[in-house]
């Protein structure tokens, strides 16, 4: 019995387009895997990064310029909140503690010197 081959019950168009990537696509997974592309890419991140930066330094300083915060000044506010949660949380506990200790008697008086 004969049967097709897969490649001739394909569309034109399809072959084509498998023809046309097995070309193309051998070429490009040999240029990814080179030097050549690897030193392409760091060059381009670092200069993406230096772009960014530049970019939020011009941001930042426009900002200020109308009394606005920026990113920055926001991400420092939420560290020192954050620091400031802690201690608060760090002095209830240690409350607690003393007055689970002290079997939760209130604190002596304070005299004035």
């Amino acid at each position: 019995m004969y049967r097709p081959r897969m490649a001739q019950q394909q569309p034109l168009w399809l072959q084509l387009v498998h023809r046309v990537e097995r070309t193309v696509g051998t070429q490009v997974e040999a240029a990814v895997r080179s030097d050549a592309y690897f030193d392409l890419l760091a060059r381009a991140t670092k200069l993406r990064t230096r772009l960014m930066r530049a970019s939020e330094d011009a941001m930042t300083e426009w900002l200020h310029l109308w009394n606005m915060p920026s990113s920055t000044d926001v991400s420092r506010l939420r560290e020192q909140l954050s620091r400031v949660e802690r201690t608060l949380a760090e002095v209830a506990k240690e409350i607690a503690d003393r007055e689970e200790r002290d079997g939760d008697a209130p604190a002596p008086p304070t005299t004035p010197e």
